[in-house]
């Protein structure tokens, strides 16, 4: 039977996970329903944005949502201890990200799987899907840019380059010649890229390359900025380098007129200025894509009022609301 497994860690198990998971697998069951849809999610159990009605969306996830495995932290760091004898507990504590990293590394070694689909919950599916669905079937990497951000995934590049030599900066612009940036919350991943690293020593590499600093100051106070973004987009350039250089299948690049991912700011070149001034607090450009992904911090706002009326409406249509 073939199948599409799909994996990330999400916030918990409410309503805008109900929606997250309950969008791509209808999405997916239209086109082909006899594809196994199979969900591998680390629950992180926070509460940022529990309206008091989780119990209701969780009831929901286990009743509609079909072949859910569910984790918490606690069953990675014991994933990383006991497999291969080594500690990072505190390391993930300061930088959690590192748990997309262990996750996808457990999925090929354990779980034998080819491929997955990294999917985040603030994401609008805006087509059939069957395209992206194609390439997911055919164990195709799919890449998705951020064209005002081409960076986004490159903090990595030096370490891989010096650990991987220029062999690998001549395969990556190959593969990718105008040096795009490409999301990590949605990209599909060709999980051979992990095969040279499951030994212990070659694991310990992979998780050497990142630095598990603290996204708070000395006073407790979560801080933004470039220091910020050093620090966060450490686990979106390991994905974005890897699974372009070390895929066994060419990654496809989605077109970047029909699929781009935008922030409501900064100066596109086709929409012009963007801006949390403008027309829904500047999220319209971004809508115009295939897959709209509201990236950025929601520094405790919760997410824009335009993602939220579309989930709503979303809920509605389908008989959740």
């Amino acid at each position: 039977m073939k199948e599409i497994v799909i994996s990330n860690l999400m916030r918990a198990k409410n309503k805008q996970s109900f929606f997250a998971l309950h969008q791509i697998q209808s999405k997916i069951k239209s086109l082909y329903p006899d594809v196994r849809v199979e969900f591998h999610i680390l629950w992180d159990n926070i509460s940022e944005g529990d309206m008091g009605d989780n119990d209701k969306w969780s009831q929901l996830i286990d009743q509609h949502i079909e072949n859910l495995y569910s984790y918490d932290k606690e069953f990675f760091n014991n994933y990383v201890t006991e497999f291969y004898d080594l500690d990072y507990v505190e390391n993930f504590k300061t930088w959690k990200a590192a748990y997309f990293i262990v996750m996808a590394h457990y999925l090929r070694r354990v779980k034998l799987k080819h491929y997955y689909l990294i999917y985040d919950d603030d994401i609008l599916i805006n087509d059939d899907f069957k395209h992206i669905c194609d390439l997911i079937l055919s164990n195709t990497p799919v890449l998705i840019t951020e064209p005002l951000n081409a960076n986004c995934d490159k903090v990595l590049f030096p370490k891989l380059l010096e650990q991987f030599g220029v062999g690998f900066r001549d395969i990556y612009i190959n593969r990718n010649p105008q040096v795009q940036g490409f999301n990590a919350g949605f990209q599909g991943i060709d999980l051979s890229i992990y095969d040279e690293f499951l030994s212990k020593d070659r694991f310990k590499f992979i998780l050497d390359l990142f630095d598990y600093a603290s996204v708070r100051d000395e006073n407790g106070d979560e801080f933004f900025g470039p220091k910020r973004f050093l620090i966060d987009t450490q686990q979106q350039s390991f994905f974005g380098l890897m699974n372009t250089v070390f895929s066994k299948n060419n990654p496809h690049i989605l077109n970047p007129e029909e699929y781009f991912v935008i922030p409501n700011f900064g100066h596109h070149p086709k929409y012009g200025e963007l801006s949390p001034e403008n027309e829904l607090n500047g999220w319209g450009p971004a809508l115009e894509s295939r897959i709209t992904h509201f990236i950025g911090h929601t520094q405790g706002k919760g997410k824009p009022k335009v993602f939220l009326d579309r989930v709503d409406e979303y809920l509605k249509v389908n008989n959740f609301l």
